[in-house]
């Protein structure tokens, strides 16, 4: 069966506000991803329809030997699988099916190309295959066998053969596959895609080469270190938050932690709502109120999002959000309980990043990074904010002994006791350790990445639309 691809690129782009085409994803157009996603499939003959900005995406694409049309009334999917179609029937030897991909899926996958393909061979009663993605979504892409291509001529609007394959569902082959699919609409997306991948490689990364799991609290081992006095005044970031404060208002601070910056706020705000989900940490933290006599945190033990969050004045997240996936609905969430005010709190480069140097020594390879605070940003711009960025330094962080120290290495090398692993950490932690002339532990070299705090006003108060 001789198949050939019909790449749909002929849209106007108009929530994205440039040529959705051409915008970058790891460095190189979105379309360029598609394509190599139909070659690597299998697929030589690629037909790729064009429209609105077709100079543009013409000119800015690293072109193979694609045939290129363009749909001189692009304003309706339909007319554009129409012309990508005959595109496709001049190709000899004749196409015996196609593969309609759109070309806002970068990540559109090669072996579910494959499988529709597989599936279309070995199937002569459904003219119509497409994916049903485990993560749900769309069902694209879709192949058109030579018995379906009447079909074509029968689509009108902007939905293609949407419609006419509901109202028949006789004529469909569904294959299930894993995972999704997702569109890029908007630079939002594209951005909240950029993130997921990055904390998805990361976590794989760790799953990989792990050798002992993460305890049911991650965090109940060394809670003990993020406990800090509430009345200090050395620290930079603190004074930042402060400078936002107003008394008598509401802070939500979300993943509060032991209260590094809830105790503080506390003196002067009228309250502070600490939502944390380790019970470790919020044991920490009540003990601080109670030492201190602190009677407005209000400590809730949830994970953000929650079903029925609090409300509050401003919103505070200070570091988290870079090992979480679905970043976007966890921002939304806390714009949604801010009144006046949301602000986050992120390094350049993520807290696990003083481990990095013995990623190669111990695991043989580099570290993948999580997203931090430059992603956020582009995050928020993406999605219509315009936040503002005060950037603090900081002296590199030291610990009270060695075994703190190394107790939050090994944290994220994850590496058992006895082991070969543990050998090289050990040979290269005696290299690279040092203590600072006034005591406290830390590594040769290390540098504390800056710190951002970002500040924004959420929508319901002036800020963008969605």
């Amino acid at each position: 069966m001789n198949v050939a691809a019909i790449v749909l690129a002929a849209g106007a782009s108009s929530r994205f506000g440039s040529p959705k085409a051409l915008a970058l994803l790891e460095g190189r157009p979105i379309l360029e991803h598609v394509l190599d996603a139909v070659r690597t499939a299998g697929i030589d003959e690629i037909v790729v329809v064009l429209g609105h900005a077709a100079q543009e995406i013409e000119d800015g694409i690293d072109w193979l030997s694609e045939h290129r049309v363009r749909n001189p009334d692009p304003r309706h999917l339909s007319g554009s699988l129409q012309i990508g179609l005959a595109a496709a029937l001049e190709i000899e030897p004749p196409v015996k099916a196609v593969v309609v991909v759109l070309g806002d899926q970068p990540r559109t996958r090669p072996e579910v190309i494959r499988a529709l393909i597989s599936a279309g061979r070995s199937d002569d009663e459904h003219p119509v295959v497409i994916p049903h993605y485990a993560d749900g979504g769309g069902a694209n892409p879709v192949l058109l066998r030579s018995d379906g291509f009447g079909l074509v001529d029968e689509a009108s609007g902007d939905r293609g053969l949407g419609p006419i394959l509901a109202s028949d569902p006789d004529l469909v082959l569904e294959v299930p596959v894993p995972g999704s699919n997702p569109d890029i609409d908007s630079p939002r997306d594209l951005a909240e895609l950029a993130w997921a991948e990055q904390v998805r490689a990361n976590r794989e990364q760790v799953d990989r080469v792990r050798e002992v799991p993460d305890g049911a609290d991650f965090y109940a081992p060394v809670s003990g270190l993020f406990r800090v006095d509430p009345d200090r005044r050395d620290d930079p970031v603190l004074d930042a938050l402060l400078a936002l404060a107003v008394p008598g208002e509401t802070w939500l601070d979300i993943g509060a932690g032991a209260g590094r910056f809830a105790l503080p706020l506390a003196r002067v705000v009228g309250e502070v709502v600490a939502i944390e989900p380790s019970s470790a940490m919020l044991d920490a933290l009540r003990e601080e109120t109670s030492t201190h006599k602190m009677k407005n945190v209000r400590p809730i033990e949830a994970r953000w999002p929650m079903d029925d969050p609090p409300v509050g004045d401003v919103a505070l997240m200070a570091h988290v959000g870079y090992d979480i996936e679905a970043i976007w609905p966890f921002v939304r969430s806390a714009e949604a309980s801010a009144r006046r005010l949301c602000v986050a709190v992120l390094m350049e480069r993520q807290p696990a990043s003083l481990a990095d140097p013995f990623w190669p020594i111990v695991h043989g390879e580099t570290r993948v990074s999580l997203p931090a605070l430059p992603e956020f940003v582009e995050l928020l711009e993406a999605a219509g904010r315009s936040p503002t960025v005060t950037m603090t330094e900081r002296e590199p962080r030291r610990f009270a002994s060695r075994a703190e120290l190394e107790g939050f290495l090994r944290r994220q090398l994850w590496i058992e006791d006895g082991g070969e692993k543990e050998r090289r950490f050990n040979a290269a932690l005696d290299e690279l350790i040092v203590e600072g002339p006034e005591g406290g532990f830390g590594l040769a070299g290390q540098a504390a990445p800056p710190i951002g705090i970002v500040s924004w006003e959420p929508p319901t108060t002036g800020g963008s639309k969605e």
